[in-house]
Formats: C-alpha cells, sequence, structure tokens
C-alpha cells in the first residue's frame, strides 16, 4: 500500500486543499507530519511495522505448514490435510484429482466436481489447480473451487504430497520385487513346487484356489514402472496393492483370487499404466489352480499380451507360444541367426525369399497352393525354394529341417527388430 507524507510548519501550516484532493483522486493515503518530527524517524517507524507484519507472515506461514506436515503424517492423512487446507484458504472444497478427472479424495466429503479436464488452472467458477509432481511428472492435482491468494499454501501442500507419495511408492516398489523375485523362482523352476506352495503362502497367496494371472507389458524407460505411481489412490490412502502385484523386468504381474473379475481387473491395470504407456500391452490367462498352473497362466497371459496395445484374453498355449515366451531360451536370436542369409539376399536383392518360406509353410509346403498366394509362376517358385536351402543349409522335404525353419520365423514376427539383418 502506497501512501503520502506532507510536512507541515515551514513553507505550509497545514495541507493544501489541492495535496488532498489530488491524494483523493489517485487513492493515496495522505498524512500530515509536523516539522517537530523527522522524516528519518517516520521512516524508522514504517520500516519496524513492515518488518513485523512479515515476521508475523511468515510465522504464520510456518505455523500453518508444521500444522499440514502433521495431519499429513497423522492418522488423518490425506483428508485431514484437505480438511485443514480447506479451513485455512476460505477458498471452498478442496480435492485431488487425477489427471484424467476422477477425484480420488475431497473435503467436504459430499462436494461435487465437475469431469473436466484437472489441469486446467482455472474452472469456470474461479478454481485453481496446482500439480502433485513426482519424478517430473504430474500424477494428480490439487485443486479448489473458489480462487485463492494463498498460492504459497498450495504450493507447499504439493511438495509434501508428492514427497510423501514418492516415499510410499518406493516401500510398495520393494514388496512388488521382493513378490517378482520369488515368483520368477516359481515360473523357472529354481524352487520345487512343495518349496514354492509354502513361500508364496507366506505372500498370503493360496495359489491351490483357482486364480487367475494378468500380465502387462510396459515400453519405455524401465526406471519409470518403479518411480512412478501408477496405482496413486492405494497410495494416498496408505494401502498396499489390493491384489498381489509383482515387477519382473518391464513387466507387471497380478495374480487375480476367484471371486474378483479378472477381466475388470485387467482393464483397472491398462487404466493405471497408461500413464507411463499408452500402448500398454495387457494379457488374461484362463483360470488354474497350483504352482503349475501358476506357471501355465502367467506364459498364458504373456502370449497374450503379445497381440498387442490394449487388454487380450489368452487363447488356448500352443507350445510354440510357449517357446517364445520364454525368456531364458535365445530363440529370437537363434531365429534371426537361421533366416540371417535369407534376410541379407533380401535385402540386397530387394527379393522376397522370407514371404515366400512363410507363404510355403502356412500352405503345408504345398507348391501349388504357395503359387497361388504369392501369385507366383511354379517354375519361379521352385527356383525360390532351391535358393533358400542353398541359403540356408536346411532340406525342405525334412520335417525337421522345416519346423525348425518355422519357429524361426515365428521368433522372427515376434520381435522383428530384434538383430540386424546381418548379424
Amino acid at each position: 500500500m502506497a501512501a503520502l507524507c506532507f510536512g507541515t510548519g515551514l513553507v505550509h501550516q497545514e495541507v493544501p486543499p489541492v495535496v488532498v484532493e489530488s491524494a483523493e483522486r489517485a487513492g493515496l493515503a495522505l498524512l500530515g507530519s509536523p516539522v517537530e518530527v523527522p522524516f528519518a524517524q517516520i521512516s524508522r517507524w514504517v520500516a519496524d511495522r513492515i518488518f513485523a507484519e512479515r515476521y508475523d507472515a511468515v510465522r504464520s506461514a510456518v505455523v500453518l505448514q508444521d500444522q499440514l506436515v502433521r495431519e499429513l503424517l497423522s492418522g488423518h492423512g490425506l483428508r485431514g490435510l484437505l480438511r485443514r487446507l480447506h479451513r485455512e484458504l476460505g477458498a471452498g472444497p478442496v480435492a485431488v484429482v487425477e489427471p484424467g478427472g476422477r477425484v480420488l479424495a475431497r473435503h467436504p466429503a459430499s462436494s461435487a466436481w465437475p469431469r473436466a479436464g484437472a489441469d486446467e488452472k482455472a474452472a469456470d467458477d474461479g478454481g485453481t489447480s496446482v500439480p502433485i509432481v513426482v519424478d517430473g511428472v504430474p500424477v494428480a492435482w490439487l485443486r479448489t473451487r473458489l480462487g485463492t491468494a494463498r498460492q504459497d499454501v498450495l504450493s507447499f501442500a504439493t511438495s509434501i504430497l508428492g514427497l510423501e507419495v514418492a516415499r510410499h511408492q518406493a516401500v510398495l516398489n520393494g514388496r512388488r520385487e521382493l513378490l517378482g523375485q520369488l515368483l520368477e523362482d516359481v515360473l523357472h523352476r529354481t524352487v520345487s513346487d512343495t518349496d514354492a506352495r509354502r513361500r508364496l503362502t507366506a505372500y498370503g497367496l493360496a495359489v491351490e484356489g483357482p486364480h487367475v494371472v494378468v500380465v502387462a507389458r510396459v515400453g519405455g524407460a524401465l526406471g519409470r514402472l518403479r518411480s512412478l505411481p501408477w496405482t496413486l489412490g492405494p497410495l494416498l490412502e496408505r494401502e498396499g496393492d489390493r491384489l498381489p502385484t509383482a515387477l519382473i523386468d518391464d513387466t507387471v504381474m497380478v495374480i487375480v483370487p476367484d471371486g474378483v473379475d479378472a477381466e475388470s481387473a485387467a482393464r483397472t491395470l491398462a487404466d493405471r499404466l497408461t500413464v507411463l504407456d499408452t500402448g500398454v500391452r495387457v494379457g488374461v490367462g484362463e483360470p488354474r489352480r497350483g504352482v503349475a498352473g501358476l506357471r501355465l497362466g502367467y506364459f498364458e497371459a504373456r502370449q497374450a499380451a503379445q497381440a498387442g496395445p490394449g487388454v487380450h484374453r489368452a487363447a488356448p498355449l500352443s507350445i510354440a507360444g510357449l517357446l517364445m515366451g520364454n525368456l531364458d531360451l535365445p530363440l529370437r536370436e537363434l531365429g534371426h541367426a537361421v533366416l540371417a542369409p535369407l534376410l541379407r539376399h533380401d535385402e540386397a536383392h530387394r527379393a522376397e525369399l522370407v514371404p515366400t518360406l512363410r507363404s510355403y509353410l502356412a500352405h503345408d509346403c504345398v507348391p501349388a497352393a504357395t503359387a497361388r498366394d504369392l501369385t507366383l509362376h511354379r517354375n519361379s517358385l521352385r527356383y525360390r525354394l532351391r535358393l533358400i536351402e542353398q541359403l540356408t543349409g536346411r532340406d525342405l522335404d525334412r520335417l525337421t529341417d522345416r519346423t525348425e525353419l518355422w519357429l524361426a520365423l515365428l521368433a522372427l514376427e515376434a520381435d522383428p527388430a530384434g538383430a540386424p539383418p546381418g548379424q
């Protein structure tokens, strides 16, 4: 606030009317200072008052920040924090909202929130949104229904919320990693079935009853799968995973017990993981029992996830599909090694030996059907088949060689960019 101080007693005994009128028009506070009072004394008095006011404001802010931290860390948690913000800000209802618009928590609990974009800085009614950031990514928004001048309070609240979420995320990740290590041992038979049942029971997993395995595969940086809180709601409520969840490399594995809708759980998982990868691939296995069923269910769901983005139910598990989904076998590398001469030839001569081989095997090695499919003369087809045999060193009349070439093609289709054509 600005003010005008006019000295009296030397030139003017009173403040001139024109000064009074000008101050009123400008909206300035006007003070008259007698000559006996030095301006330096006035300046010191004003400075002391400003310092006192600022000190009070800082002290009040520190006290409020301490109260917000206490509310968050106490048994009241997030709801206590929102209640305190509602009381202190005077900006109407407050809420934590996901980027998609779903409200995770609110105060008062009966307040209604439109499902508009949560990242809008001002709603139609003048509300405010401040991001809650974890690992540099806005994972949710703290919103007020009405505008507020206390942006500092909102910023502090989002900062401690981000730290609290990251802390709980680290703890939850530890549990998921430990379960993932156990499940890897079970899947790859490095523990006996008896020991597997005992150790799984310690995690609360009764695998002897019916269960469904859901597998989600996430692209991009693996670190984000572990750093970003894709299960934000339970984290804010200080809960663990509602279903047993494990992390295995780029894969999230969820074990859905009997009585829980596995399809719904898979859709929820896919929706949550879109914050990491919009093309997340989720596979759902068949209901199975026992440790052996857990293994089969995992590879079923993993094979189903290879169908592409979205949620896919498992088809009957084939031996070839199981082989292609086994991470311990270097089938992709071997497949590329087998087909490397054909890939190099096709690249160098703009030929189509690989598509020809694929069509020939798909038509049960019947030349007439293959020629029709490729719109190719039978003599040209015979030439290509002889060239395939020469380059690969395989005999297409032998069942074992056909099988090896067919598996190599499956490996190529499963991971077309797994190895350069020249390798």
